[in-house]
């Protein structure tokens, strides 16, 4: 083997529109001919990483760099990190600490100056912990992929090229969390269990569980951040949302819901739990290769509408503290299993 050119690396900071494009698109060059690759879809990243259009910057600030090898062949991206200060983390944890996410290096010497950048940017303010991958906070995509690689991944999902654990090893870090993803296909699983528990919570309580009124969605959303702000209290690394950023994200998924995949328990007639599935949109955004302007949308939906069983995801399940212990939990899984089978996807 050749000895490995001599480049010249140098961190740029994201402050531009057109850098931050160049940030989003990064992966496509760390994926190149992989087809488990999904891309970016480019205009979501791009809102979601503006501060003049997400409301999560209302309360914290991002870096985000780039880190750049120069040789005599020119200039390319070899890497870049994020590097997030949320003050209302800080206020909820009190154990000042950062995130770190959007990590790629092509290698340790790249790896090596971006996470010497993002820990400097961190301890300017005041912090002196940081933890991740975690892009922007946990509301957000989280994780460190280090298995399956040959999978294609389902939406809202970190996706890494094989190497990638080994670099941030290399930095110093060592894992403190799984994250793991399960898999079945709705129309083999057993859900007998299931149902007696709930036949038995139906006797014992006045319990409901119903779909999302698409009619009433301002006021449902407001019953799921309720909800939200306390079911999740106790998770590793949970940090509510705003009622602001929880409407945005509402919005966002509304564009693709399906009422009667998003369903809502109710004990004594108050919604005290939701369990929200959402059809898999990484088969879309393939079609199209992460680009819906100006007219990737009209394949986006094409394949969308063709494909006969698109995957689900369980995004997310929660119910009141105050309400737990009395199967409900158990009704969500049996019921949401019988709709997702009957509408013709795997979950």
């Amino acid at each position: 083997m050749g000895q490995k050119p001599f480049m010249d690396y140098a961190l740029l900071r994201v402050r531009s529109k057109k850098e931050r494009k160049r940030f989003v698109e990064l992966p496509r060059q760390f994926f190149q001919g992989r087809p488990e690759f999904v891309p970016p879809l480019a205009f979501e990243a791009m809102k979601r990483l503006d501060p003049a259009r997400n409301p999560f910057f209302e309360h914290a600030e991002t870096g985000l760099w780039l880190c750049i090898a120069h040789d005599s062949a020119g200039e390319r991206a070899v890497g870049r990190i994020s590097a997030s200060v949320d003050q209302l983390a800080l206020d909820w944890n009190k154990d000042q600490a950062g995130v770190f996410g959007h990590f790629l290096a092509e290698d340790e010497e790249a790896a090596k100056l971006l996470f010497a950048e993002a820990e400097s940017f961190l301890k300017e303010r005041g912090i002196v912990r940081m933890t991740g991958p975690i892009e922007l906070s946990t509301n957000y995509s989280c994780g460190q992929q280090v298995s399956a690689f040959d999978a294609v991944p389902l939406m809202e999902m970190n996706q890494q090229p094989q190497g990638q654990e080994a670099l941030l090893l290399a930095q110093g870090l060592s894992p403190i969390k799984d994250l793991v993803t399960f898999r079945r296909d709705a129309s083999l699983a057993k859900i007998d269990r299931f149902d007696r528990i709930g036949k038995i919570c139906q006797k014992r309580n006045k319990t409901k569980i119903r779909s999302i009124d698409p009619k009433n969605f301002a006021a449902e959303v407001e019953n799921f951040y309720t909800i939200y702000e306390a079911a999740w209290e106790k998770n590793f690394g949970f940090v509510p949302m705003t009622r602001k950023e929880f409407r945005v994200s509402a919005k966002d998924f509304r564009k693709i819901y399906i009422p009667k995949l998003c369903l809502v328990a109710e004990l004594d007639d108050k919604p005290v739990g939701w369990l929200l599935v959402l059809p898999d949109v990484n088969h879309g955004i393939l079609a199209c290769n992460g680009r819906l302007l100006p007219f990737g949308f009209i394949k986006f939906l094409l394949a969308m509408r063709k494909k006969k069983q698109v995957r689900t995801r369980l995004l997310t399940l929660g119910i009141l503290p105050e309400a737990r212990g009395r199967g409900l939990d158990a009704l969500l899984i049996a019921e949401i299993t019988r709709r997702v089978s009957k509408h013709g996807s795997p979950m």
